[in-house]
Formats: C-alpha cells, sequence, structure tokens
C-alpha cells in the first residue's frame, strides 16, 4: 500500500490511494467565507436601516403629533370607504369637531321629519373638508353659515325661518365617495335639496377606489392588508413625501428663473413649481373619468329619489390671480359639461370670489389651502343667492326670472 493510502481513505480521499493529488479546497473555503462576510454586512446594513427608521417614526411620534391628524376619527366603511366616528368628540386640525351619532358633524336630526317640520327645506350639503370645515369651530362652517343666511333672509321677507342644512361633509372625500354616501345614507334623510361641493383641486382622486381595493385585500387575508398599509401609516413615510413634494417645487422654481433668464417659456417646470392639479383634467385620465361616473350616479339617484341636485364649483384659494387666469378657464368648461351631462344644476363661485383676487388672506386661511371664517361665509351668501334665485322664486334684481319652480314641486309623491 502506498504511503499516505489509508491516512486518505480515512477522508475519502480515492484519488491519493491511487497515487493522484488529492483536489485543492482552499479556493472554495474563500469564497464562501466571502459570501458569509457580505451577508453579514447585508443583514447588518438592513438592521442599522430598521433600527433608524423605529428611532425617526419615534421623534415623528413624540414631537410632530400637532402635525399629523388623529387617526381615531374616522372608521373603515364598507360603502363609502370611510366615515366618521359616531359621537367622536376632541380636537381635529386645531379645531373642536364633534359627531353626532349618525357620524356627521351636524346637530341630531333624525331621519324622518317630525309632524310640525313638515313646511321644513332641508338641505344636504355634500362634500370635503370644504363642506367639513376644515380647521373651523362648526358655526363657521360654509353649512351652517349657509342655514343662517337662509333663515334671516326668510324673516326679511316675513316668513318663518324653515331651512335646517345637514352638514355631510367628510375630510379627504372624493366626489365617488360623495355618490356613494347619497345613494346608502344621504338619500334617507329625504332632502329637497343636496347641494355637492366640487373642489377641483382634487375631487379627480377617485379614493373609493383605493378602499375598494383595500377591502378585496382584506378578504384574501386581513394580514395581506395590514402589510400593504403599513408603510402609509408610518409618520416618516409622510415626512418623506413633504419633503420630496418641496423639492419638486424648488426644482420647478429654479427651472422657471431659468426659463425667464434666457427668455422662453417652461410650462413643465411651472407646473411643478405650483404643484398643478389641472393635469387630472384630461378626457382619458382616470380620475376624471370617475368624477363624470359619479356625477351622472348622483343625478340618477336625484331623479330616482327626487332630490333637487346643485353642484357649486369651488375655487383655489391658494391663489386666486392663477386659478383666475389659467386654472378656471381650463376646468369649468369641463366641469360645467359633465355636470349638465348628467343631467344636474350648476352654479360656479368665481364671480363672488373676483373681488379677492388680489387679496388672497382676507378669504384664505393662513398656510393653508381652504378658505377662513370669512371664505366660507362667502361661499354661503352666493350658494344662499343660488337656492334663492334658482329654486325659491326669489328675485334680487328687476329683470331676473326664477329659473325653475320651488323645491316641494321637484320631490316624488313618496
Amino acid at each position: 500500500m502506498p504511503a499516505g493510502a489509508h491516512f486518505c481513505r480515512k477522508r475519502g480521499c480515492r484519488g491519493a490511494a491511487e497515487g493522484r493529488q488529492p483536489r485543492a479546497r482552499p479556493r472554495i473555503r474563500a469564497e464562501s467565507g466571502a459570501m458569509r462576510g457580505w451577508l453579514q454586512g447585508l443583514g447588518l446594513g438592513l438592521l442599522s436601516l430598521l433600527i433608524t427608521l423605529a428611532l425617526c417614526e419615534g421623534v415623528l411620534r413624540i414631537f410632530g403629533r400637532e402635525l399629523l391628524p388623529e387617526p381615531d376619527l374616522y372608521v373603515e366603511d364598507p360603502d363609502t370607504g370611510k366615515r366618521m366616528r359616531p359621537g367622536w368628540s376632541g380636537d381635529e386640525f386645531g379645531a373642536p369637531v364633534v359627531i353626532n351619532s349618525r357620524g356627521l358633524r351636524s346637530p341630531e336630526l333624525p331621519y324622518a321629519r317630525s309632524a310640525g317640520a313638515r313646511d321644513t327645506l332641508r338641505i344636504l350639503a355634500l362634500g370635503d373638508s370644504w363642506t367639513f370645515g376644515f380647521r373651523m369651530r362648526e358655526p363657521d362652517a360654509y353649512p351652517r353659515q349657509l342655514e343662517r343666511i337662509l333663515n334671516a333672509r326668510a324673516l326679511e321677507r316675513d316668513e318663518p325661518p324653515r331651512f335646517e342644512v345637514i352638514n355631510a361633509g367628510v375630510i379627504g372625500y372624493s366626489t365617488d365617495q360623495e355618490a356613494a354616501y347619497l345613494r346608502v345614507e344621504g338619500h334617507r334623510y329625504a332632502p329637497d335639496l343636496v347641494v355637492l361641493a366640487y373642489y377641483p383641486v382634487n375631487d379627480t382622486h377617485r379614493k373609493l377606489h383605493r378602499y375598494q381595493r383595500h377591502r378585496r385585500l382584506r378578504e384574501i387575508h386581513p394580514l395581506l392588508l395590514d402589510a400593504y398599509l403599513l408603510p402609509r401609516e408610518l409618520y416618516v413615510r409622510q415626512f418623506i413625501k413633504g419633503a420630496r413634494r418641496a423639492l419638486k417645487r424648488r426644482v420647478g422654481d429654479a427651472r422657471v428663473a431659468l426659463a425667464e433668464t434666457i427668455g422662453v417659456d417652461d410650462p413643465a417646470g411651472r407646473a411643478l413649481a405650483e404643484n398643478d392639479w389641472t393635469l387630472d383634467y384630461r378626457p382619458d385620465h382616470p380620475g376624471w373619468q370617475s368624477v363624470v361616473e359619479s356625477l351622472r350616479e348622483i343625478g340618477e339617484i336625484g331623479r330616482a329619489r327626487g332630490h333637487a341636485i346643485l353642484v357649486v364649483l369651488l375655487p383655489d384659494v391658494e391663489d386666486l390671480g392663477r386659478y383666475i387666469d389659467r386654472y378656471h378657464p381650463k376646468v369649468a368648461p369641463m366641469i360645467g359639461q359633465a355636470v349638465a351631462s348628467a343631467g344636474l344644476d350648476f352654479h360656479d363661485l368665481l364671480p363672488a370670489f373676483l373681488p379677492y383676487r388680489d387679496s388672497n388672506a382676507q378669504v384664505r386661511l393662513e398656510g393653508h389651502r381652504h378658505p377662513n371664517a370669512h371664505g366660507y361665509g362667502v361661499i354661503a351668501g352666493a350658494v344662499a343667492r343660488e337656492i334663492e334665485r334658482r329654486y325659491l322664486g326669489v328675485v334680487e334684481l328687476i329683470g331676473i326670472e326664477p329659473t325653475t319652480s320651488a323645491l316641494r314641486t321637484q320631490r316624488s309623491p313618496s
């Protein structure tokens, strides 16, 4: 037996017993060690990232709570995606909020009117944060101001105050959610008139579609939905979104400045600088298609239930000059045509805000894209005049005829 053969057999090294050299293994060991080191480095890197995100999340939750909404005002709803929690009270965006037993920021009202309230004209105000009254006390929200104005003007005509306005606005709603609310809940109040406040900046966001996706994920498995929503619930993500938005504006400002310097126009740069929301207003855009379909559904509900429907076009008060000159001419004709195609009444609030073209601060909440109390009053006053002119036959100017009969004649016998 050759020398070393017995030694190699114990290790399964038959080549040595036959006189061949053993296979070399140092390179394999080196590659294995390098791979192990790379995986360890990757694991440490991921662990460091998770720890950093957790620390940032903790800091934002401790010191940034006032900058972000409390999540417990809202509850999930299978029809509208979300509703306000019945009976909730607290501060939301710095304003005291009380939600009634039916999930509305409105006084308690039964669905059916009492025997003594048969002559009351009931108005249901649908909309988003502009209807809800963002950062406003409830009496300053436009629906409550509208109610006061209509009743005060009735008294001036020696008529009894017979108007009640239900605030059905929910922060964050888009038109598809408003249509869903009217279909499943709003009609139960048997309103004589539904006022839909259309906010062109974000009513194209079709949020009901997003909530329906959530429901499908939950039906597969609740943990799948939790995993999908987890990144959205992180304060870090919201902080990054805000930083990205600010960066886009800075890039846009720089492009606009450069374009002005060399004497050319840069529409794309201006869109970045202004966060141009009119880009959704294209016939092939899913958001706009959702608006058109939702308005059509609202019209069908109104005709079936006997509700008169008035769609009110709200302005963008962030920059009234820009809105009046460039944004309104682009979006108002599309919105007006869609409303007419749905068989609904339409009122554009632009004339009411023209006097504030160069004085946004008079009607805008400082630092926000929403009206202040005076701005909501401008909305309420303009809507009150349109309701009187269009539905009540109250003529303020000689020569103007009311366009329709009284609200009562539009209700179905049921």
